[in-house]
C-alpha cells in the first residue's frame, strides 16, 4: 500500500502540530478517519489503490485541501499549506 505523506504548514511555512489530516475524496472506499500531525507537522496515510485522492488538513480555525495522484506502489510526498478560513 503506497503512502501519502508530507507536512502541514501555516501560511508562513511553519509546521502545524495536531492538524487533522484525512482523505476527503478517493477513487475507492476509505475509512472516515483522521490522523494528527506530529510536532514537525508530518503525517502519513496509506492509499489503498492507485488513483487521485483529495486530502483535507484542518485545525479549529483553518483548513486546506490538496489533490494528489497515487501511481502504483510509489510513495507520494506533499505539503499542505493552511491558508483558508473555515466557514
Amino acid at each position: 500500500m503506497p503512502l501519502v505523506a508530507g507536512r502541514v504548514l501555516d501560511a508562513k511555512g511553519v509546521p502545524v502540530e495536531h492538524a487533522r489530516v484525512a482523505f476527503a475524496d478517493a477513487p475507492v472506499a476509505v475509512p472516515d478517519i483522521a490522523i494528527l500531525t506530529g510536532a514537525d507537522g508530518r503525517f502519513a496515510l496509506g492509499a489503498p489503490a492507485p488513483g487521485r485522492y483529495e486530502l483535507l488538513a484542518a485545525t479549529d480555525e483553518l483548513d486546506a485541501r490538496v489533490a494528489v495522484d497515487v501511481r502504483g506502489d510509489e510513495p507520494v510526498e506533499v505539503d499542505i499549506t493552511l491558508e483558508e478560513e473555515r466557514r
